[in-house]
């Protein structure tokens, strides 16, 4: 009879230090700072110009460290579209044909006629500069970049979120030459 309360206390004390640990690997697996980020879902919106042409869509992004996908769906001009990439392998998909290149700039360029280093995009989106590219970051007074001039783009971050616990880009404007686009993000999904 007296292992009843031991017992029980014994199982609460289990119980409590299951569930904290369940928290802190809850708050330590998604990355502490935007550059140990690499795995995310997003959902926004894409307004581009080129020239005299353009368009908006809505854009879902997934990131899985190396390994990514834009979808783009409305008034894209061609209604929906997907490009995606690994190393070494980009694809897009009209809807029409299958498209492949070794970069997703040339895809980036063949959906919008943007010149769109998606391999930049992918650190931009994080409000961090394209290691592999020299560039000239600015940052406020926090620390937190304002705007950036890199592989020909002028990219300007003028509003962030914060995002479990991270300080992440909302709106991204961005200028090359007669090209431009504005990329919205209404919804950041930092993963494990």
């Amino acid at each position: 009879m007296a292992c009843k309360p031991l017992f029980r206390a014994l199982s609460l004390s289990a119980l409590i230090l299951l569930s904290g640990c369940q928290a802190l690997r809850g708050t330590h697996e998604i990355g502490s700072t935007p550059a140990a980020l690499t795995d995310w879902n997003l959902d926004g919106r894409f307004g581009y110009r080129a020239g005299n042409d353009g368009g908006s869509a809505s854009v879902k992004w997934e990131q899985r460290n190396e390994q990514g996908a834009l979808h783009f769906s409305g008034p894209l001009g061609i209604g929906s579209a997907r490009i995606s990439w690994s190393p070494g392998h980009a694809e897009l998909d009209n809807g029409k044909e299958i498209l492949t290149a070794t970069s997703t700039t040339e895809l980036a360029w063949r959906l919008t006629g943007l010149d769109l280093p998606v391999e930049a995009l992918q650190f931009w989106v994080r409000g961090l500069p394209w290691p592999d590219a020299s560039a000239r970051p600015i940052f406020d007074q926090t620390g937190t970049l304002t705007s950036l001039d890199q592989a020909g783009w002028q990219i300007r971050f003028d509003r962030y979120q914060a995002v479990d616990g991270l300080q992440l880009p909302a709106r991204i404007r961005a200028q090359h030459l007669d090209q431009r686009f504005t990329l919205i993000v209404k919804n950041w999904e930092p993963l494990p």
